[in-house]
């Protein structure tokens, strides 16, 4: 294909994108007095302790969701410290503003595209902008930019559509310039593929989606020299690394994932069926039916018993071949289907996430509305006035549910109860809306709500543990007796363990301020071995490090030292906190454990430290902290003096 030089961006088209991103700002407007929810707090509380370049330092280095950290997205949070935690409103305008901004770059990667494809005058223009509206208008879109971290994955998705821009713009001009074009190329490539997995993991996809416009919409254009035998290498080598660490993971984990209620084979069958309530949502959204609450979304563990998910499961594989083997005669569709199963690689596949997430969209959908606004942009003339007119009516009735939706999820309150009602048999609705109430004093209405969670979830073990809470904290006697019976049999039995070991911190800590005198430490102590002992599949090493800590904290109100030590030790054997290392320290000094606090300090503590040259300063600094407190401790008993000054911190 030759060259075809950029059409321009019309001053009418321009006028109108300026609109649409002034009349998107406005309708997410009323969504800015949103909430925080449960991915929210851990990566935003450290905000607190942000205090000066060195506790700033560390808290971009202490992200742990990924295993790259996400710094790019921690730096863009540190603009908040002022704000954290009485101006969410400010977090939530700031995802706004972002997720304009990457409406912008959808349109320019859009314009950039078609372009290159030989489209000729305003055509490319309202094309992209319709993309690009129908891209920022979907209210599916809402879960994005309303929670506040995933900014992480909207972050991620801006510099995955600059490097695509970047990389096509070094396309366009290959022919005039080779060697400026192959630098574009690579940099649109490489470096933003870098940036992008430095704000979350799946930033890496980058060069599979530029496989995918190459084997698609520009299938037939042709390069200098080996220009495009490099991109497909490129394109094709990462793809390969993907699927490469996906077969290994999934080989790795056995067909099962620690602290899930569904296996591998579950997963894999529900995930098809998801995707087209993905693309249902996308499309033909309910507005009660978009929310952050899909823990309850019920796996598939037999196709033979859901035909819809059988059909799901062939559709997808079939879709997909047909798209590879017609991608040159009908690249749109090709390249529509292809980018969205791209998009969906790494997280709707065989990795042991949750099963359903909107936000696992944000990029997917790019494919798809391309697709549809390129139908409605070469309709043939004698329709085209009407499919234009259909898809601007389309858009207004997007814009409609959308400005319901935001305003919706600006009430947390009223949020809050349609959510509980809507979403389907989520825990987390339930105690979202709970603690909502708890926060206003409306005990009994919390309580309400846990009643009716467990009767609707009867087998969700941190639901049923939260009812027997407020159980207890209203004095309902034969209640709580009835639900702490039921969360003895749910952490024999259950399958769906998640949040049952806050739960029953919670419960301890309303024994120790006496809001609960209906449960005792030996029925809460109970539980907490009980899960320990049969949930060996279900509990994660976090949910395992928390039920030690509440056994802990159990022992330390009875005064038993010697049983306390013991379960923060093995809170620090299911994950290696340091916090709880030094913790340790601390407690053998307190007993005059002085060459066991040594021993410890030098064999496990500070014998391998974080390889983030932030995290080891930092962990350097507390091991010789540590180390000063045991030589001080040691200086008091002159048997342990000598040999306690011959230690040294690593």
């Amino acid at each position: 294909m030759p060259y075809a030089a950029k059409p321009p961006f019309r001053p009418a088209a321009w006028a109108g994108f300026a609109l649409l991103l002034l009349g998107t700002y406005l309708l997410y407007r009323p969504g800015l007095g949103g909430a925080l929810y449960y991915d929210d707090i851990r990566p935003l509380s450290g905000l607190a302790n942000v205090v000066d370049l060195d506790s700033a330092l560390y808290y971009l280095s202490s992200e742990i969701s990924g295993p790259l950290g996400r710094p790019l997205a921690m730096l863009s949070f540190l603009l908040h410290v002022e704000d954290w935690p009485g101006s969410i409103e400010n977090i939530l305008l700031f995802n706004v503003l972002l997720h304009l901004a990457n409406g912008t770059l959808v349109a320019l990667l859009a314009h950039r595209l078609l372009s290159l494809c030989g489209l000729k005058g305003s055509t490319p223009a309202w094309i992209a902008i319709g993309a690009s509206a129908l891209w920022m208008l979907m209210p599916l879109q809402v879960s994005s930019s309303l929670i506040a971290v995933q900014r992480m994955a909207t972050l991620s998705a801006f510099f995955v559509l600059a490097g695509l821009l970047i990389h096509l713009q070094g396309i366009a001009i290959e022919d005039r310039r080779p060697a400026l074009g192959a630098a574009l190329q690579a940099f649109g490539l490489v470096g933003f593929t870098l940036l992008a997995m430095l704000a979350k993991e799946n930033g890496i996809l980058l060069p599979v989606f530029a496989l995918v416009l190459q084997t698609t919409l520009l299938a037939d254009r042709t390069s200098p020299g080996r220009l495009r035998a490099l991109r497909t290498f490129a394109g094709g080598a990462a793809l390969a690394i993907i699927l490469a660490y996906l077969a290994y993971g999934a080989i790795r984990s056995g067909g099962v994932f620690w602290g899930r209620e569904f296996n591998l084979l579950e997963r894999l069958q529900t995930q098809p069926l998801i995707l087209l309530e993905y693309l249902r949502e996308a499309f033909a959204p309910r507005p009660y039916g978009l929310h952050p609450f899909h823990d309850g979304y019920p796996k598939i563990s037999s196709l033979a018993e859901h035909p819809l998910a059988l059909f799901a499961a062939i559709l997808w594989p079939t879709l997909a071949a047909l798209a590879i083997r017609l991608r040159r005669s009908h690249p749109v569709a090709a390249f529509a289907v292809l980018w969205f199963l791209a998009a969906h690689l790494l997280e709707s596949s065989v990795v042991g996430l949750e099963l359903y997430f909107e936000h696992r969209n944000y990029l997917a959908l790019v494919g798809p509305c391309l697709a549809l606004a390129w139908a409605i942009g070469r309709t043939p003339a004698p329709y085209r006035r009407i499919a234009i007119t259909g898809f601007a009516a389309y858009l207004a009735t997007l814009a409609a549910i959308l400005f319901h939706v935001t305003s919706l999820w600006g009430d947390k309150l009223d949020a809050a109860e349609t959510w509980f009602v809507h979403a389907y048999k989520s825990p987390r609705a339930a105690e979202h809306l709970a603690l909502l109430y708890l926060e206003q004093g409306r005990l009994d209405e919390a309580y309400q709500v846990m009643r009716i969670q467990v009767d609707d979830c009867p087998k969700c073990l941190a639901s049923v543990a939260q009812a027997a809470l407020l159980a207890c904290a209203t004095g309902d006697a034969q209640r709580t007796r009835d639900y702490i019976t039921r969360t003895e049999d749910l952490a024999i039995e259950a399958r769906n363990v998640g949040g049952a070991a806050s739960a029953l911190n919670a419960m301890h800590n309303a024994i120790e301020e006496g809001k609960c005198t209906l449960v005792d430490y030996d029925q809460l102590e109970a539980l907490n071995r009980s899960l320990l002992r049969h949930q060996t599949l279900g509990l994660g090493a976090l949910s395992r490090k928390s039920i030690h800590i509440n056994l802990q904290r159990i022992a330390v109100a009875r005064g038993d030292t010697s049983s306390a030590l013991d379960h923060l030790k093995k809170a620090w054997a299911a994950d290696r906190d340091r916090a709880l290392g030094h913790a340790i320290i601390r407690r053998l000094l307190e007993g005059n454990a002085i060459e066991d606090a040594e021993s410890f300090h030098r064999e496990e503590l500070c014998r391998d430290l974080p390889k983030h040259p932030v995290l080891a300063r930092t962990a350097r600094k507390q091991c010789d902290e540590s180390m000063q407190a045991i030589l001080g401790a040691a200086s008091g008993h002159p048997q342990r003096t000598g040999d306690a000054k011959t230690g040294s911190t690593p």
